[in-house]
């Protein structure tokens, strides 16, 4: 049976909806192009709700989570978010994650939708080694991100939340009529912007999830910010470079291969994986993941053949028409030692060759889009 979030009857009735994640969820409510751009020059907000919420609670709460994840959440401050990974002992990935850290013994960890099972029940596991507590908190609260350079103002606006003083990767507690709210500053687009979750709101009373998707959307009326669908956030996220589960991550692939060496912290107390990441840091791996721009007229998909003087050095895991480039672009893995002068790549789509080049994400002018921008 296909699940629904508590905000779904909201918008059912205007949405162009997919399944997703065991969720019936928005693609798209005005266009996938429209949606992109929105966020990229304004701000749109979305249903994430589908997305796992869990709280981690416990003397060891923090001790517990540096042994599952490549972050060292212990010597971050209350406040912090921080983007990590989950991993098998063979390094291979579980999943991405981002955890909040309330204190030392009180988390919040927001996981990937489809792997909401699997890692409460991976984390239950070695949670019987320390003196911590795990809920699954996502049927009773919900999730939207707000995004893109005028989110904050949507925010005051629409919400009357003052976040200007909330830094990238951190978060702060309120309360909004009378439910905790937690507003973070992160997201999945590569733009500046917040997730906030609101606790409280259940299947049977989503009264106050869905009084805030309403207030979104009458300022949103106002001033041309658009609800995005699950299409527009894939687009956005693909220009930025950042990886998708079940795409550019998986349990045969590690974080080192990903390109994703910069959350890794094999300096830490030992973690699950570190032996691997550490043996692939200081010898390479035999593949890496590159974000490639097709130079032809194409669109790429996952799975396309990634070939270089014919010969076969890789696969697209990710690709799309990106709405700013006006191009094909995608993320690939490629074999690690091709040369210093293999720049030049042709894609596979489906029997026709498209000519691409190397291009390290973001895919975009950072000064001109994205949290870098120089202006707004």
């Amino acid at each position: 049976m296909v699940a629904v979030t508590q905000l779904y009857d909201e918008y059912r009735s205007y949405a162009s909806l997919t399944d997703f994640a065991g969720y019936r969820m928005p693609l798209s409510f005005k266009g996938i192009i429209k949606e992109h751009l929105a966020v990229r020059e304004n701000a749109g907000f979305f249903d994430v709700s589908h997305m796992g919420r869990f709280v981690v609670e416990g003397r060891q709460a923090d001790a517990f989570l540096n042994r599952l994840l490549t972050a060292d959440v212990v010597k971050a401050e209350p406040g912090r978010a921080n983007y990590a990974l989950m991993c098998y002992e063979n390094g291979g990935v579980i999943d991405d994650l981002i955890t909040y850290k309330v204190d030392s013994d009180k988390f919040f960890v927001v996981v990937n939708a489809g792997n909401r099972q699997k890692d409460f029940e991976w984390m239950t596991t070695w949670a019987r080694d320390y003196d911590v507590s795990l809920r699954d908190v996502t049927l009773e609260s919900v999730l939207i991100a707000v995004q893109g350079p005028k989110s904050a103002d949507l925010l005051r606006f629409a919400l009357g939340l003052d976040v200007s003083g909330i830094k990238r990767f951190h978060f702060a507690l309120t309360t909004y009529e009378g439910r905790e709210l937690l507003v973070g500053r992160t997201g999945y687009t590569g733009e500046d912007g917040y997730e906030i979750m609101l606790s409280g709101v259940t299947a049977e009373r989503p009264e106050g999830g869905r009084g805030v998707w309403s207030r979104l959307m009458e300022e949103g009326r106002r001033t041309g910010v658009e609800p995005c669908g699950l299409g527009a956030r894939d687009t956005l996220r693909l220009e930025a470079g950042l990886p998708l589960y079940g795409n550019e991550l998986t349990a045969e692939t590690t974080p080192i291969e990903a390109s994703l060496a910069r959350f890794v912290d094999v300096n830490k107390d030992d973690y699950l994986g570190k032996t691997i990441h550490t043996r692939q840091l200081n010898a390479g791996t035999t593949k890496s993941l590159q974000g490639l721009v097709c130079v032809e007229r194409g669109i790429p998909r996952s799975h396309n053949t990634v070939l270089l003087d014919g010969v076969d050095v890789g696969f697209v895991t990710s690709g799309t028409f990106s709405p700013l480039l006006r191009q094909g672009i995608a993320l690939a893995y490629i074999r690690s030692k091709l040369g210093r002068d293999a720049r030049e790549f042709t894609i596979d789509i489906r029997g026709t060759k498209c000519k691409a080049e190397i291009h390290p994400p973001p895919f975009y002018d950072p000064e001109r889009y994205g949290w870098r921008r120089k202006t707004v």
